[in-house]
């Protein structure tokens, strides 16, 4: 374990130097973008030493790729570390349409204090008042001047509309794109996926191995406060259950603090577990 790394801290706080705003997202469930949980109150990293550096060296490059991985990995939070360093940095918290896109671009724009969007964007309010064509030649002419790198997260399966913008906002506007998607095919990528062709482009994220997972899972735990007679057993089941996933264990802990999954001193592991795949099959339908 090493650095700074908390499992549970939300994308609105985000580091300084990341151009960061609640957005206009439209049908998207808030709860698929940051655990509601605020357990943890250090900032650390958990194994994540090696990817963290890849991160940051591709975002160093200025070269576009995609980030994949499954749901729960830290796509969203390992992201949110790698980009502390760097300035100037448009992050879009859902990217499924060119609506969502560019709103969401323009109000980055806005928190960075673009010069070129001042006359024409001031605030939210008139950014809805923008069609999305107009804010697509806004945002396109402020980052071909600018040197700006952009994040579109969650991606699923975006239609051909948002891939020729994507590319025009990589080409055109001469800027680096980050997709972050749950997986590196169509499913996710959608009409991006070519344009991430090459193995180079890719960079994937798995869920922690057994053993880094339990001992993740110990220190949650630990700093969670979390006590039970079965606590070891309830441990090893949420690792397992968890598949190894960094936020479906912390959603876990999460869970076992309430009162309902407790009793006579121990963990309902079981209603607990049902529980949670409900609730993180919805929040991670996207």
């Amino acid at each position: 374990m090493s650095g700074s790394w908390n499992p549970v801290r939300t994308i609105a706080e985000f580091p300084q130097g990341t151009f960061r705003h609640k957005g206009l997202r439209h049908n998207s469930n808030p709860s698929r973008t940051a655990l509601p949980c605020t357990l943890l109150t250090s900032d650390f990293v958990f194994g994540r030493d090696k990817e963290l550096e890849e991160l940051k060296r591709r975002l160093a490059a200025r070269k576009s790729f995609v980030l994949h991985g499954a749901s729960g990995a830290g796509k969203t939070f390992l992201v949110s570390h790698a980009i502390s360093t760097f300035h100037e940095v448009l992050y879009c918290p859902s990217a499924a349409t060119p609506q969502q896109v560019f709103q969401n671009l323009a109000l980055s724009l806005i928190s960075a204090r673009d010069r070129s969007v001042r006359a024409s964007l001031r605030n939210v309010d008139a950014v809805r008042q923008k069609s999305t064509i107009a804010l697509r030649g806004i945002v396109l002419e402020a980052v071909r001047r600018g040197r700006y790198w952009i994040v579109l997260d969650h991606l699923d399966g975006p239609a051909a509309a948002l891939s020729s913008d994507t590319r025009d906002l990589m080409f055109y506007g001469g800027t680096p794109v980050l997709a972050v998607a749950r997986s590196a095919h169509m499913e996710d990528l959608g009409f991006l996926a070519p344009m991430f062709a090459l193995r180079a482009e890719r960079m994937r994220l798995t869920n922690f191995s057994r053993p880094d997972a339990t001992q993740f899972a110990k220190v949650v735990v630990e700093q969670a406060g979390l006590r039970a007679v079965n606590l070891g057993q309830f441990v090893d089941s949420i690792v397992a259950l968890g598949l190894g996933a960094p936020g479906a264990i912390v959603k876990m802990i999460q869970m076992a603090m309430l009162p309902k999954y407790r009793a006579d001193g121990y963990i309902k592991t079981a209603p607990l577990y049902i529980d949670f795949r409900l609730a993180w099959h919805a929040a991670n339908a996207w």
